[in-house]
């Protein structure tokens, strides 16, 4: 009987996710009601509080999925090439990221207004970024070694066993210059001048792998 109980809460569980989905992708995070949510999947407000307490929850739960999902699309990536991984590894999350908008926006995009991610979601994140800073930390980036940024890397470089501080901190500049392409690629914002952007995303990636210092 145990074992029904969780089968059938583990099932509505992921009924209230694909709900709350859904209504990400019509109204955007800041519109999400628990209120829809429960009509959606045909429960009233109160059961649905029995598996996610509080809405904040909710959208803790379904960021944390949504980094699982980018974290398992980029481990699909076999190249041992350390410039064509880390092109492999940004073209990987680009095809997410346009398969996958609303779950994209949920974890990079506009903060949901009132919402103050927990520190269970951390680890998610890192999911995403360690395969970056695996292939792109491990060494010394000269224009990323000024000492205060360098101290600020401490997190950063726990993720990945050798990695340098300056290493660490190009990663995440580029990461934020991937991320930031993504978001006006998927915003429309390339229409008219480099749409579709798939040269642009390819020059970037070059002049990421020379900053990083992969090519050989």
């Amino acid at each position: 009987m145990t074992g029904v109980r969780e089968t059938n809460r583990t099932r509505t569980t992921a009924t209230i996710l694909s709900a709350a989905r859904r209504e990400i992708a019509e109204h955007g995070g800041s519109g999400l009601s628990m209120r829809a949510v429960a009509r959606q999947v045909g429960m009233v407000s109160s059961a649905v509080y029995r598996y996610f307490p509080t809405r904040e929850a909710l959208v803790s739960t379904m960021i944390i999925e949504s980094y699982g999902n980018l974290a398992a699309a980029l481990a699909e990536v076999t190249a041992t090439d350390p410039a064509a991984r880390w092109r492999e590894l940004a073209r990987a999350m680009r095809a997410w990221t346009l398969a996958n908008p609303h779950e994209f926006q949920l974890i990079y995009g506009t903060p949901i207004p009132g919402y103050v991610a927990p520190p269970e979601t951390i680890p998610a994140a890192a999911s995403a970024a360690r395969p970056f800073l695996e292939v792109g930390s491990r060494h010394a980036v000269g224009a990323f070694d000024e000492l205060r940024l360098t101290a600020q890397m401490g997190e950063m470089t726990a993720l990945v066993a050798g990695a340098q501080p300056s290493g660490a901190a190009a990663v995440l500049a580029e990461l934020a210059a991937l991320v930031g392409m993504l978001t006006l690629e998927l915003a429309g914002h390339f229409v008219g001048s480099a749409d579709p952007a798939d040269h642009l995303v390819e020059a970037l990636l070059d002049r990421q792998v020379a900053t990083l210092g992969l090519t050989s």
